[in-house]
């Protein structure tokens, strides 16, 4: 029996999901809104796509990301030719089950969405939203019990190195072409409606941020590095001071 709680597996992959967005190729930047139960997951229809893999070893489970139609076109549509969404997806299952600990993925499977959540019972789905649209779903469920015993550690170890040599750098190869939208942040700040609607041109909008301090750099809203703003042949740019790590965090 898994010991693991629905408290745990909420806060795994809420933070799983998180790092996903990082090497998901969606259509436009995405955030993670929500989760929940699979039953209750947004309906993509027949326009979308899911890919879906089991993985064993310290944890037994199935993971699935479901993409809608328009990061399905994006994939068909590559300058390198279409792009089998199976490889495409595969980084975005391995990102959430690596937060598992020592487990070995399997192939994905390509399917329609509707089965790929009902095959996720009592499991729960990050939803991906863009503009107040589901973009895609991040769904993770553990089994009840083991079907096998789990790997010893050391066999575990050498499979999944095993499969990180054989299948990423072809994985990732696909995705080297794939557009994601990069997006440069000063800083942020609310405002009521009322300050909104009374906004005007010279109007000056304090931002939660200090004067000179670094800028973050976000891509499909994931953030992965702080730079500096430059000027470059009368063009904005920007200088990278820092690379963040899924482990340092924002």
């Amino acid at each position: 029996m898994s010991a693991m709680t629905t408290t745990d597996l909420t806060a795994i992959l809420r933070e799983a999901a998180q790092a996903a967005l990082a090497v998901l190729p969606l259509s436009a930047p995405g955030t993670v809104t929500e989760l929940v139960p699979a039953s209750q997951a947004p309906d993509f229809g027949d326009e979308g796509t899911a890919v879906s893999a089991n993985f064993a070893g310290a944890s037994n489970g199935r993971v699935s990301v479901i993409v809608g139609e328009e990061t399905l076109n994006t994939l068909l549509m590559s300058p390198e030719g279409a792009l089998d969404p199976v490889d495409a997806l595969r980084p975005a299952l391995e990102t959430v089950v690596h937060s598992l600990g020592q487990s070995v993925l399997e192939a994905g499977v390509e399917g329609d969405p509707a089965q790929a959540l009902s095959q996720l019972d009592g499991g729960l789905v990050a939803v991906v939203e863009a503009d107040g649209q589901p973009l895609a779903l991040i769904g993770l469920t553990l089994s009840a019990q083991a079907t096998e015993a789990a790997p010893a550690p050391a066999a575990t170890a050498t499979a999944s190195a095993a499969t990180a040599s054989a299948g990423r750098p072809r994985t990732m190869d696909l995705l080297r072409d794939v557009q994601m939208d990069v997006t440069v942040e000063l800083g942020r700040t609310s405002m009521t409606v009322q300050d909104l609607l009374a906004l005007t041109p010279g109007s000056v909008v304090e931002l939660d941020r200090a004067a000179g301090s670094p800028a973050d750099i976000l891509v499909n809203g994931q953030l992965i590095a702080r730079g500096e703003v430059v000027v470059v042949d009368e063009d904005y740019a920007i200088r990278i001071t820092e690379i963040v790590t899924p482990e340092a965090g924002a």
